[in-house]
């Protein structure tokens, strides 16, 4: 069975149809029963680090569909819980979030945490970002919706859940250092590259998405919906403008990227000064990562066989824009600006 990146509700990645079987020694019947039902199909949706799936539930002779996450790793319940709380929390600063109808923390039911939300019927925002006629009103509205984002006050949140601090920029820095001496033949370049990041200052601490990119926002009944709040943390909010630029542009090219920084720094009352250098940082991260050889294997697993059509259509030509960024915009030689 082959895996894809998990689009909560995006018909594009709705993976394969299955009768119902053990996967991964989850108990798909357990977890259809809390649901109110019994499992009748599901579809793997992927993910590189946790597993989500679409599973159809028969709930007194009527078909419901629900998107269902089981997270992994030693932070297990920390994700799950993070991205609960921030679920319930998005409506209060004018966020649509998905309905949980199920939360596991504890792991009864699948032998880790789960959350199920009911189905998003939708598309992902870079679907949007694919066609002339839509990618800047898409821009705007991924800028619109991350000021709101960025609006959710730090005291609503548990400090134990969301880890963070005034020395943000010092974190990431030191993340790009290590990542480059994992690549003698870029090191230096890299290196010097940290050197030169090393000036990064946050304005301001914010939540921030960590991962806020247009395949994690769904175009859905009634308006946006953001998605995938595991890694969400304590930070600069501009760490989150400058990796979406990174994303937009890629999809859509730099205008498009434009109007969403613009609509974003309306929106939340900001300059975006040193936006550049910011993308530059965010851009050398996901260079690095993608470039690491235990990332190759971890994409051979979750793609299968098509791996080598992903690897030639996105994965080669998006590490190149990554550096491209990462080692033009940081030294100024170009001149364009989001």
């Amino acid at each position: 069975m082959t895996s894809k990146r998990f689009r909560s509700g995006s018909a594009r990645w709705q993976g394969f149809l299955f009768r119902i079987h053990p996967v991964e020694n989850v108990d798909f019947s357990a977890i259809a029963s809390a649901l109110g039902g019994r499992p009748v199909r599901l579809s793997k949706l992927g993910g590189l680090a946790n597993e989500s799936y679409r599973v159809e539930v028969d709930v007194a002779g009527r078909i419901e569909k629900f998107a269902v996450k089981l997270y992994e790793g030693s932070d297990s319940k920390l994700k799950a819980e993070r991205e609960l709380t921030v679920f319930k929390l998005m409506p209060k600063y004018g966020l649509r979030a998905p309905s949980v109808v199920l939360a596991d923390l504890e792991g009864r039911l699948a032998g880790k945490p789960v959350l199920a939300w009911r189905w998003v019927e939708g598309t992902a925002v870079e679907k949007a970002l694919e066609s002339a006629r839509s990618r800047y009103a898409a821009a705007r509205a991924m800028g619109a919706a991350l000021s709101r984002l960025h609006s959710i006050r730090t005291g609503d949140l548990e400090p134990r859940l969301f880890a963070g601090k005034e020395g943000f920029w010092e974190e990431e820095v030191s993340s790009i250092r290590l990542f480059a001496k994992l690549h003698s033949p870029i090191e230096q370049a890299f290196s010097e590259l940290a050197g030169k990041l090393g000036s990064l200052k946050s304005d301001r601490v914010a939540l921030i998405h960590g991962d806020y990119n247009p395949g994690n926002i769904i175009v859905g009944d009634g308006g946006i919906y953001v998605m995938d709040f595991e890694g969400a943390r304590l930070g600069d909010p501009m760490y989150d403008v400058a990796y979406a630029c990174i994303f937009i542009a890629f999809k859509a090219g730099w205008k498009a990227a434009k109007e969403f920084v613009h609509e974003y720094c309306k929106l939340a009352r900001v300059d975006p000064c040193g936006l550049n250098l910011k993308m530059a940082a965010a851009a050398a991260k996901l260079y690095l990562i993608l470039s690491y050889r235990g990332m190759e294997s971890i994409l051979r697993e979750k793609t299968g066989v098509l791996y080598p059509a992903v690897k030639f259509l996105f994965l080669k030509p998006f590490k190149q824009h990554l550096k491209t960024i990462s080692l033009e915009r940081s030294t100024g030689r170009r001149r364009e600006r989001p």
